[in-house]
């Protein structure tokens, strides 16, 4: 369907991308080559076990001959397994959140205010997951540590 140029909606059932996907928000998702996908861009994929998923892309490199990025829930802490662009079902260009009364509020994921808002993003969930993987290696002594030397 999407390799033919047409849209598929959506809606979200999970919580991996709460704040900015709380659940019962419908997205409009579209093929894009892969050269076109950029950190921050919100795309369905499927995982090394066929489960679709829809992630944050937080990382993207050429090796060999494909792209292959690097995805993230919003909400969570980890990163993803690598996904290959042959494993990217398509991109989030649109999400229509619903409101009381029956409103919906339409995200235009293309405008140029949410692509830096969606970088952003991405930046900041990729800098808590690096925050996290290194205060729990033991490469950096604890905060309180820190805290009482720098005061006392």
């Amino acid at each position: 369907m999407l390799n033919a140029g047409l849209t598929l909606r959506v809606k979200v059932t999970g919580k991996s991308m709460v704040p900015v996907l709380q659940g019962g928000e419908i997205l409009t998702i579209k093929k894009m080559l892969s050269c076109s996908l950029h950190i921050g861009d919100l795309i369905f994929f499927k995982t090394l076990y066929g489960v679709p998923l829809l992630h944050r892309i937080v990382g993207k490199q050429r090796e060999k001959d494909m792209f292959v990025f690097q995805t993230k829930g919003d909400a969570l802490i980890t990163m993803d397994q690598p996904v290959t662009e042959h494993s990217v079902i398509g991109k989030v260009c649109r999400i229509e959140k619903p409101f009381s009364g029956g409103r919906t509020k339409q995200i235009e994921m293309e405008s140029g205010t949410w692509k830096v808002i969606n970088y952003f993003q991405a930046i900041l969930g990729l800098g808590r997951s690096k925050v996290h993987i290194l205060l729990h290696s033991g490469l950096l002594p604890s905060f309180r540590h820190v805290i009482k030397k720098v005061f006392n």
